[in-house]
């Protein structure tokens, strides 16, 4: 289970994940359909492999054609 930093309000707390792949990981934070996802900085795709220390943002077109972060709690 990788250890990644992933984008919460305004900040990248590290967190454990069961996800190895950005696939696996849309649905273990269930992100929204059609969000790009960056990973240290560049867009990957689903097949991307999770290493220990990735930093990880999604985001999403809204519907006026602006970007919105998706921000991901962490739980306990």
């Amino acid at each position: 289970m990788p250890k990644i930093k992933v984008l919460s309000g305004g900040g990248f707390p590290e967190r454990e994940v069961n996800s190895n792949t950005v696939g696996s990981l849309r649905d273990e934070l269930d992100m929204a359909a059609g969000s790009t996802v960056a990973v240290n900085g560049t867009g990957v795709t689903d097949d991307y492999q999770l290493q220990d220390g990735d930093v990880v943002a999604a985001v999403t077109s809204n519907k006026t054609g602006g970007l919105e972060a998706l921000n991901f709690e962490y739980r306990v």
